[in-house]
């Protein structure tokens, strides 16, 4: 048998979804959900709405949003993407519309409500006025090569007037396909329906209206958007909209929930044996990272059980602070059952039960490293060594840079004095990395270079998307790279490192992994989510390595590179070993083991307060 013919999802989260939250979402947060979306397979998204700030202020971002993926609307003007590849952002008039093209958008969205009331409680005009207003948009975007998607809100029932009459969508989903509007989605905005108001719907559309023309927008307010969405398929619809983790609902609109839940339906369409083209695990992950971001609990049932079961490990969201803060190293000292994040211009830290995760925030300055951060980093660390519910660290960036090394804008310092104090803060950093009593791991998300791979290997662990490449570019400015030489030569040994320095040349992931082994682990495709899967089994696999213990065998593996060979080194063999037979962790442990348990989680020792670390 033939399968059943494939879906097209749009995915409204960025726009629709993120416009209710009270909390202002960092613009680098909406496009970094965008890229996620997109990676997961997702080729229609609503990226923004280019509204009044007064009625919208969730979106007043929406030009630079729309800069910051101007590589993927460029894509969708590809030959062969069709309409199936898509960024339309809302507009309300005419105003919207040239602001949304000088941003660069190549396909925009008009809303019409079926009720009257709606109409005027959410955009103050008639519905005749309103469609007076779309045409005027229309005419406009058409012969810029603008495409035009039409929304119809409140197909159903409306807060004011009751219930809708089918005949009205009808006559008004007529009127916007002969405007010309390509697609009108049915948009259910309070989401009252049931297949049965589905069903008799679209049976009055059906005979009038081609059903390749049509979209179908559930909200799930009654929990029945997935059945709904069922129904308009069986029906021959093939497009719907859905938002990631069910955020969403209507400002306008009292009482309303968030919007049918991508995850929910695509995980739907997979087990009817229905094509989607989305990657349901990335989409869960992402589902999962964007509430955690904006600090709310996942609304998509499906994403939540299958996060769950690729994360078996991973605590529910207690709280996430979006935040504007120069140095959070109160994160540091939360309680080790929780999750919880905090954010700055510079970095973000996330802390989930005892690991704590710093991710470099200047992506579109390659992640350089500034002075302040170089000295916000280097107290952060410092706070983190000496927190003992901290088990393990993890330090990686967002965007295309891993680091980009210093900040080279500046200018430069000329005086003994400034480099000195250049010298030393750099220095600092790389020593309160190296110094810490945890393991820290460089989670290398692309190229780095300069002090950025010195930051990558002032780490113990590394592991490596295949983007991820190290060059010392020093020598072509004239230069050396002096205070990276230390970790540089320990890591990839003296051979390597010498004529890496000399050449400048760029040394691969995969080659630092097979030739010195200073590289732990390359993920299997440039995804983020085949890094975050490598991070997480790496992290589970310490979870069975007890956080004392680590902490002497640092002490060993620097003293092995200090003292090789001398008396100093027995020395802190010596102590090591005394600290070892008589520790709390050590009794803990072998009464594991006589037991027959051979693996101590030693997490959940901390947590339950069965030792004294």
């Amino acid at each position: 048998m033939a399968p059943p013919p494939s879906v097209r999802i749009i995915e409204v989260g960025p726009r629709d979804g993120l416009q209710n939250i009270s909390n202002v979402v960092p613009t680098r947060v909406k496009v970094e959900l965008i890229e996620r979306l997109s990676r997961a397979g997702l080729r229609s998204i609503e990226p923004t709405s280019f509204v009044s700030p007064k009625w919208v202020p969730q979106l007043a971002d929406a030009p630079e949003v729309m800069r910051a993926i101007s590589g993927l609307v460029k894509q969708q003007a590809a030959p062969g993407t069709g309409r199936d590849a898509a960024y339309p952002v809302l507009v309300p008039n005419v105003k919207g519309l040239e602001a949304a093209v000088k941003a660069g958008a190549r396909d925009i969205g008009l809303f019409i409500s079926a009720s009257e009331g709606f109409s005027r409680k959410n955009i103050n005009c008639s519905i005749a006025e309103s469609l007076e207003r779309m045409h005027k948009v229309v005419e406009k975007a058409l012969p810029l090569g603008i495409r035009v998607r039409a929304y119809i809100s409140c197909i159903f029932y409306c807060p004011y007037d009751g219930p809708t009459d089918p005949s009205r969508v009808l006559a008004l989903t007529q009127k916007l396909l002969d405007m010309g509007c390509y697609e009108v989605s049915l948009g259910d905005t309070l989401g009252v329906g049931s297949p049965a108001q589905v069903r008799r719907l679209l049976g009055v559309l059906l005979p009038h209206v081609p059903v390749a023309r049509l979209a179908a927008h559930f909200h799930d307010t009654y929990g029945q958007a997935v059945a709904n969405a069922v129904a308009a398929y069986e029906l021959g619809v093939r497009t719907f909209d859905s938002s990631v983790a069910g955020l969403g609902g209507c400002p306008y609109s009292p009482g309303a929930k968030g919007n049918l839940s991508s995850e929910d339906i695509v995980y739907t369409f997979h087990q009817m044996g229905i094509a989607t083209g989305v990657d349901l695990d990335e989409l869960v992950r992402t589902g999962h990272w964007i509430s955690q971001q904006i600090g709310i609990p996942n609304g998509s049932r499906a994403g939540a059980a299958i996060y769950t079961k690729l994360n078996p490990t991973a605590p529910a969201l207690a709280k996430n602070v979006l935040s504007s803060t120069k140095i959070a190293t109160a994160t540091s000292s939360s309680s080790s059952s929780s999750s919880s994040s905090s954010s700055s211009e510079e970095y973000v830290i996330e802390r989930t039960n005892a690991i704590v995760k710093i991710t470099l925030n200047r992506a579109r300055n390659g992640n350089a490293l500034t002075t302040s951060m170089l000295s916000n980093l280097t107290a952060l660390f410092k706070s983190l060594a000496a927190d003992r519910t901290v088990h393990r660290i993890v330090l990686t960036a967002r965007g295309s840079y891993f680091c980009t090394g210093m900040d080279l804008t500046a200018a430069p310092a000329t005086t003994p004095a400034a480099k000195r104090a250049n010298f030393a803060a750099l220095h600092a950093l790389f020593a309160a990395v190296d110094r810490c009593p945890q393991p820290t791991i460089a989670l290398v998300n692309g190229p780095a270079f300069g002090g950025g791979v010195g930051l990558a290997f002032a780490c113990d662990v590394r592991l490596c998307s295949p983007r991820a490449v190290f060059t010392l570019t020093e020598a072509r400015l004239g230069i050396c790279p002096a205070v990276v030489s230390r970790y540089i030569f320990r890591e990839w040994g003296v051979a390597v490192a010498r004529e890496a320095m000399l050449s400048a040349r760029r040394v691969t992931a995969a080659e630092l992994q097979t030739r010195t082994g200073a590289v732990h682990g390359v993920a299997d495709d440039e995804s983020q989510g085949a890094l975050a899967a490598l991070l997480a089994a790496y992290l589970d696999r310490l979870r069975f390595c007890a956080p004392g213990a680590s902490e002497q065998i640092k002490e060993l593996a620097r003293a092995a590179w200090r003292f090789a060979g001398d008396e100093r080194q027995d020395e802190v063999i010596g102590e090591a070993f005394a600290q070892m037979i008589d520790s709390e962790e050590a009794r803990v442990g072998m009464e594991n083991f006589r037991r027959g348990v051979k693996e101590t989680d030693w997490d959940n020792v901390a947590m339950a307060g069965k030792s004294k670390l």
